[in-house]
């Protein structure tokens, strides 16, 4: 509702994704008691969560975006430690291993790889992964030829000439560049997988074990996830936040007024249309090009800069089916390299990699497409994606994805610029968005856009920014 009578200490954040959340949990609890600073959220979606969205369906559990995050980094398991999710947080289930598809047939990726990196020689040259030529290619990355430059490189340029070009078209793209949907060649490995930059600057090794912290029933375990779905992550954070939160409002402009900043904002009925809001602090955490247009009127010159970022665009397509008897092979699934006979860029077997996501002897698949490969397959209407993804596990697996058995969970998700491209010279474009920044105290920029698009980075930027923007109040 419009702003009557005294002003209240205020501080608004733009966006109620994960980030968003996250950081109006940490600055609630950073801000004395008593204080008198408001926290506001405030999110355009008819709900809050972003891409953290979990379906229940017939005993399924089925995410719409994220499945899952990773154990290495300290940001989500402090965050559902805080939350006390601690019990209901699940391991990646064993066997861990994930599969190539090569020739039309799934190849084991070796045992003991860490990322690109092959840490059990014997395993290497056994495998039929790679030619005899390119396990020997990349089992010879110590005599690599060491890079004299100090700047950022490709995540391509740094495979093919530590492990080989075949490395790179069979594991390292749809690996490595896979998960940002980008072209290896255009992608900064400072920024995406900073672990391989550092490690190699310092040493000339490749990326070293991250060990597993957090409740002693996920050690070991690469990844975990929430018992209930991912989404619970996002429920236990709306209740911490109480009525701090308000869906289905857009903001429309952020204008300079009075040492804080005015909100222009449309919203559902209740908040009686347009009205306007003031803030003493601003932090914004949507997408990088949205805050540009946000900024256009308080820094061009920051606004600019945040429009330049691209993202890239992807659909997630799920099948299940019920019944006994159903059976996927052990792992987690398989990536895809360019120049196979196939549309998807990797699978995910769901009902394998965490529990009780399916119906006891039950299946769940999440095929993803898109991309910078193939951007023309989001083109494709829900079913033709849904077709294709059977089709191809009919082909690798046979099984009910041959059969006449009709699925019983059919669903398409669809991520326009939903994934932010990390261009080599990231770092450098971080950079200017920071001097750009300091001509306008009071607003904060966190999210996916900037450093690190998973879970735990997010979460890490949110605790940053509600720490800053509490000393700055002050």
């Amino acid at each position: 509702m419009p702003d009557n009578g005294p002003r209240p200490r205020r501080v608004v954040i733009i966006g109620g994704g994960l980030t968003g959340l996250a950081a109006a949990y940490y600055l609630q609890r950073e801000l004395a008691q008593g204080s008198g600073i408001e926290v506001v959220v405030l999110e355009a979606d008819a709900r809050p969560g972003g891409k953290l969205r979990t379906l229940h369906h017939a005993g399924f559990v089925v995410e719409i975006g994220p499945d899952s995050f990773l154990t290495s980094k300290p940001g989500a398991l402090a965050l559902c430690h805080d939350l006390g999710l601690d019990g209901e947080l699940i391991p990646q289930r064993e066997p861990r291993g994930a599969y190539v598809r090569r020739r039309g047939r799934l190849v084991p990726i070796p045992p003991g790889m860490r990322l690109i990196h092959p840490t059990r020689r014997w395993q290497m040259l056994r495998s039929p992964l790679l030619s005899p030529a390119g396990r020997l290619r990349a089992l010879a990355h110590p005599l690599a030829r060491r890079r004299r430059e100090t700047g950022d490189e490709s995540v391509g340029a740094y495979v093919q000439r530590r492990y080989g070009a075949e490395m790179l078209r069979v594991l390292g793209e749809p690996l490595l560049a896979g998960i940002h949907l980008a072209d290896p060649w255009q992608l900064s490995l400072a920024a995406t997988f900073p672990a391989l930059h550092t490690a190699h600057a310092a040493h000339g090794s490749g990326a070293q074990r991250q060990p597993s912290t957090g409740p002693a029933h996920l050690r070991g375990s690469p990844f975990a996830t929430i018992a209930g779905g991912m989404e619970g992550l996002i429920a236990a954070l709306v209740a911490a936040l109480g009525g701090s939160v308000s869906t289905d409002t857009t903001v429309h402009e952020l204008i300079p007024d009075e040492g804080g900043y005015r909100l222009s904002l449309q919203g559902n009925p209740s908040l009686r249309g347009h009205y306007e809001l003031r803030a003493d602090a601003v932090l914004v955490t949507t997408p990088a090009a949205m805050a540009g247009r946000l900024m256009r009127g308080v820094n061009p010159s920051l606004g600019r800069l945040l429009e330049s970022a691209r993202a890239s665009s992807s659909a997630i397509v799920t099948l299940g089916f019920r019944g006994p008897g159903h059976a996927l092979p052990p792992g987690s699934g398989f990536l895809v390299p360019r120049g196979e006979d196939s549309r998807l860029l990797a699978c995910t077997w769901s009902s394998n990699k965490f529990a009780s996501r399916a119906p006891e002897g039950g299946v769940l698949v999440r095929g993803f497409v898109g991309g910078w490969r193939d951007a023309k397959i989001l083109e494709m209407e829900d079913d033709e994606l849904l077709d294709l993804l059977r089709g191809e596990m009919a082909a690798l697996l046979g099984g009910v994805f041959a059969g006449d058995e009709a699925a019983t969970i059919r669903h398409v998700a669809r991520w326009p610029d939903g994934t932010p491209l990390y261009q080599v010279g990231h770092r450098e474009w971080l950079a200017k968005l920071a001097a750009a920044a300091k001509t306008t105290p009071g607003v904060w920029l966190a999210g996916a856009s900037y450093d690190g698009v998973g879970i735990p980075d997010c979460i890490h930027q949110a605790r940053t920014a509600a720490g800053e923007i509490a000393r700055y109040l002050g």
